[in-house]
């Protein structure tokens, strides 16, 4: 993903088996599915991506590269819930469905409050 300046938060995650980088606008929240998968990357630990419902209605899919994006307008609720031992997911949903977002418990409230802080308009 190319190097934005205004980006709040970037982070890397997981789908469908390749990596993803995410990064945290004003006004959006954009990931970024590159074409390979390196090794090096795996073994410096990038974090898992739960996708729910969502899958579907933003075009994600395995095996191909590209960018999605969710308009922060669209949304509506963010929550946290520990999943095992090291991870959290942060659920966003939007009008689109929900996405979870597997990151370290560390992680977690970061994201989730910037989310909650951008949707609110504060």
């Amino acid at each position: 993903m190319p190097a934005d300046d205004d980006a709040l938060m970037r982070f890397k995650l997981r789908i469908s088996g390749k990596n993803a980088d995410v990064a945290i606008f004003n006004d959006r929240v954009v990931w970024h599915m590159g074409r390979g998968l390196s090794a090096s990357k795996l073994a410096a630990g990038a974090l898992a991506l739960t996708v729910g419902v969502s899958l579907a209605a933003t075009g994600v899919r395995s095996g191909k590269s590209g960018s999605e994006m969710i308009p922060m307008k669209s949304i509506t609720v963010v929550a946290t819930k520990r999943d095992g031992m090291l991870n959290t997911i942060v659920s966003v949903t939007s009008s689109g469905g929900t996405i979870g977002l597997r990151v370290a418990h560390s992680d977690a409230e970061a994201i989730r409050q910037l989310l909650n802080r951008l949707i609110s308009g504060s």
